[in-house]
C-alpha cells in the first residue's frame, strides 16, 4: 500500500506531492489527526535532496501556521461551550509545561491536539505559540527527513523507503507511548492531591 502511495505521488509530480503535504498538514492541525509525518517522508522519497526537504520544511510550517490559525481564529471568535473549555484549562493544568512552551514539547510526545484550539481558550499568547509550533515543527520534520536522507543514501530505494517508514512508525509508536505515560503520570500526580 505505502508502496503505491509513493508510486502516486511520483507519478503526479513535485508540486502534487507539496500540495499532498499541505493538505494533511492542514488537516491535522485543524481538523483531525492525518499522520502529516508519513506524507512528508513519502513525498520527500520522492526526489531525495536538500532542496527538495526545504521545500517540504517550508509547506509544512506554512500548513502549520494556517491550520493553526484557522481553528485559532474560529474559537476565538465562536468560542467553545463552557465545560469544553474548563476540561481544557483542566488538561493544561495536568502538563508539566502550562503555558505556550507546552506546545513545543507536543511535537514529539502528542498531549495537546487541536493546538489551535487551546491557544485560544487559554489566553496564550498566540504569535508566541506559533513560534514554538514552527520550532517543534521544523526539529521534527528535519530529524525525519534526515533519516530518511541517510537511508536513501546508503540503501537502494526500495529498501530505503521501507527502512524510513518503519524508522517513522517506530517514532511515532515511541511519540505516543510517551505521550500515554505522562498522562499516565500526570493523572496520578493529580490522585496524590
Amino acid at each position: 500500500m505505502l508502496e503505491s502511495l509513493h508510486a502516486w505521488l511520483l507519478a503526479n509530480g513535485l508540486w502534487y506531492a507539496l500540495l499532498a503535504v499541505f493538505a494533511f498538514v492542514l488537516i491535522d492541525a485543524c481538523l483531525f489527526p492525518a499522520l502529516p509525518d508519513l506524507f512528508a517522508v513519502l513525498a520527500f522519497l520522492v526526489e531525495p535532496g536538500l532542496w527538495w526537504g526545504l521545500a517540504i520544511l517550508g509547506t509544512v510550517c506554512v500548513g502549520e501556521i494556517l491550520g493553526n490559525t484557522l481553528l485559532y481564529s474560529l474559537v476565538k471568535r465562536k468560542r467553545l461551550p463552557d465545560f469544553i473549555e474548563r476540561t481544557m484549562n483542566k488538561w493544561v493544568g495536568f502538563l508539566f509545561v502550562k503555558d505556550e512552551k507546552a506546545l513545543l514539547l507536543n511535537r514529539f510526545a502528542p498531549m495537546i491536539p487541536y493546538s489551535g484550539a487551546f491557544i485560544a481558550t487559554c489566553g496564550w499568547s498566540f504569535r508566541r505559540s506559533l513560534l514554538f509550533i514552527m520550532a517543534g515543527g521544523l526539529a521534527k520534520y528535519s530529524v525525519l527527513l534526515g533519516i530518511a536522507f541517510a537511508l536513501n543514501s546508503t540503501l537502494d530505494s526500495g529498501m530505503a523507503a521501507l527502512a524510513t517508514i518503519t524508522a517513522l512508525v517506530i517514532i511515532l509508536v515511541a511519540s505516543l507511548a510517551s505521550a500515554h505515560v505522562l498522562k499516565r503520570r500526570m493523572k496520578a500526580q493529580e490522585g496524590l492531591r
